[in-house]
């Protein structure tokens, strides 16, 4: 099996102390370790977060800061972060979920066995509260073919759960800043330069869903910016003019839908 891999995590002053320990938490238990947890710590942090960080770094020396003085944002801070990864194999952890203890272990495996693959994630359990809750099972295509197929309007990768190889994403310019469509940015570029991906269909990780994240999902801001980005993939080639705006005429949709309704269509359409 791979022996030696990095671990990307960001952390930023919203966070919750109690969701980054349990998150921290899942990957030191792993089934295999990671002697390389590089933590992106985005702009100015304070009181119990600062503390609970700090904590961590003392506690264990695999554990790499990397202090931003200002919050830039996930694409600017992840570009900044990854290339301080020691290792050409990157798994990417949020700092408010939970892996499964042995994620790292399965994902290296397919890995290890399909070295064409140079993306790869997984199907997640969203939850709320505690992890036993589980409201959504987001899952995911499987196969490259499948992954470039629906691309051409919906993010194909879940990102809380992904790896890869460092020197395929810094080949495409690695991170940059989309705003909340950082990762499907990245994928589409990746895509379009040929490398491939893959889903393993098993859940390995836990996504903690809260209305915050559902908000963001469907503000104004997020819907300016997913136009700019369907725009973005038809221009390059990606996606076709009727993908195109086909999702645009969807995230409109979405923004105009009262948030009640929107829940309740989200949680349907994950099942």
């Amino acid at each position: 099996m791979i022996k030696e891999f990095s671990v990307l995590m960001g952390v930023y002053y919203k966070d919750n102390p109690d969701y980054f320990k349990q998150a921290m938490d899942s990957i030191l238990k792993q089934t295999v370790k990671s002697q390389d947890i590089v933590l992106s710590i985005d702009g100015p942090i304070d009181g119990d977060l600062l503390e609970a960080v700090i904590e961590y770094i003392e506690k264990y020396s695999e554990i790499h800061p990397i202090w931003i003085p200002e919050n830039i944002g996930q694409g600017k801070s992840f570009q900044l972060a990854l290339p301080k990864c020691r290792s050409e194999i990157v798994f990417r952890m949020d700092s408010d979920d939970i892996s499964i203890p042995t994620r790292f272990e399965k994902q290296l495996d397919y890995l290890e066995k399909h070295p064409n693959i140079k993306l790869l994630s997984s199907t997640i359990s969203e939850f709320t509260d505690d992890s036993e809750n589980i409201v959504t099972i987001k899952k995911v295509p499987e196969t490259n073919k499948e992954i470039l197929r629906l691309a051409r309007r919906w993010n194909p990768i879940n990102h809380p759960s992904v790896v890869f190889y460092k020197s395929a994403v810094l080949s495409v310019g690695g991170y940059q800043d989309f705003y909340r469509y950082e990762d499907y940015f990245l994928w589409v570029r990746m895509l379009s330069a040929g490398f491939e991906a893959a889903n393993i269909q098993e859940s390995l990780l836990y996504y903690r869903l809260s209305q915050e994240n559902l908000k963001r999902r469907m503000n104004w801001k997020t819907t300016v910016s997913a136009v700019k980005f369907h725009k973005w993939k038809y221009k390059i080639g990606f996606s076709n003019w009727f993908d195109t705006y086909y999702m645009i005429i969807v995230m409109v949709g979405i923004f105009l839908t009262p948030d009640f309704i929107f829940e309740k269509i989200y949680k349907i359409a994950r099942k």
